[in-house]
């Protein structure tokens, strides 16, 4: 085990190296600087608090990170396998593992890669502003890099660079970029790679669709993108595991909605305290006060459906793309109580830069027709 002291020094390093880095490239901004900040002290009160037990903190994802890095990456090989690319996590894994063999402790890379991943997301984001004439303001980027994408990356969760490729795939113009959104996307949750190519197809049939029929064509589009997702999960399940095909029951009750709109707004876990075999085992006070702490989980949802259903002929298909992905993805969760606000994250990402296009694009026009 590595003592406090050199865990602490290694984390400063890494820290330092970054902040020159950024310095260089003249990007380092007062996010940026405060992320990196927090980042050093969360990730060594962790472990000071943790120790080696830090890898089961939150989530095992860092669990299996770190069983990738320590046995099956080093013995086994890289490997090509379907299997292995999509339950290996490459895109995170293996750049972990070369820092790691630089003497740096492999959670600790495994935390600083995801640190990275951040960065090019938050990069992106404004790169994205920038383009549509918008010069990002504080609440700007709480919407899409808010507390719970930076906690997040103290735990070295995949969801982090899933946002990145996410948004690579939706918002890069470059053929290559989107590419590689959707592969990095593929190798680390394949099923919303699906869900992604799924609810831009839909964008695009549905992208000039008039006001009038906005409403109604949501609403259905939700039911038959529900659906579908849940076929699809047993389809998957079908290919995968060689079981028989079946449909899923119960589709249409009443628990199924009340979990669509909980997950929605980042509320699932009160949908699953009373589940047999629920994963949940905080109160439903502290999950509440956690939401209040990470309001991004449920204001940039909020938004991002005020903006959807506020017609605008401009990211008219970025919007219907993004709620359609989101809601064939839950068609496909639904079938299991594995599902929470982590899972999220990249859809945070999405609909918080749609809403603040939508709001900046609003109060545009409405400067245009006072002027």
């Amino acid at each position: 085990m590595v003592s406090l002291l050199a865990y602490s020094i290694q984390t400063l390093i890494l820290a330092v190296l970054l902040i020159v880095v950024c310095q260089r490239l003249r990007t380092l901004d007062l996010f940026l600087a405060g992320t990196i900040l927090f980042w050093v002290v969360a990730v060594i009160g962790i472990y000071a608090r943790y120790k080696t037990d830090q890898i089961y903190f939150y989530s095992n994802d860092q669990a299996y990170h770190l069983r990738l890095m320590g046995y099956y990456v080093p013995v086994e090989g890289i490997r090509f396998g379907l299997e292995e690319l999509t339950s290996w996590r490459y895109p995170v894994i293996l750049p972990s593992y070369f820092l790691s063999k630089l003497g740096f402790d492999p959670i600790l890379a495994n935390k600083f890669i995801h640190l990275l991943y951040l960065i090019a997301t938050y990069k992106s984001g404004r790169r994205f502003l920038a383009q549509n004439k918008i010069i990002p303001k504080w609440w700007h980027v709480a919407l899409f890099c808010g507390p719970i994408t930076v906690f997040m990356a103290t735990l070295a969760l995949r969801d982090i660079a899933i946002s990145f490729f996410v948004m690579s795939f939706f918002l890069e113009r470059n053929p290559a970029m989107r590419t590689l959104g959707v592969i990095g996307t593929l190798l680390l949750r394949p099923h919303l790679a699906v869900a992604m190519i799924v609810g831009f197809g839909i964008g695009y049939l549905m992208k000039n669709i008039k006001a009038k029929f906005l409403i109604p064509v949501i609403s259905i589009g939700t039911l038959l993108t529900y659906t579908f997702g849940n076929i699809i999960f047993f389809v998957g399940a079908t290919l995968k595991d060689k079981i028989p095909l079946r449909l899923a029951t119960d589709l249409f009750n009443q628990v199924k909605f009340i979990r669509l709109a909980a997950n929605f707004f980042g509320l699932q876990f009160l949908t699953l305290l009373n589940a047999e075999d629920s994963v949940v085992n905080a109160s439903v006070s502290s999950l509440l006060l956690a939401r209040v702490v990470f309001f991004d989980t449920f204001l940039t949802p909020l938004l991002f459906l005020i903006v959807l259903f506020s017609f605008s002929p401009k990211w008219g298909q970025l919007r219907l793309s993004v709620f359609f992905t989101f809601t064939f993805f839950y068609g496909l969760v639904s079938q299991t109580d594995w599902n929470s606000s982590r899972q999220n994250m990249p859809f945070f990402v999405m609909m918080g830069l749609v809403a603040i296009v939508g709001i900046e694009g609003r109060k545009a026009s409405r400067e245009e027709l006072v002027a």
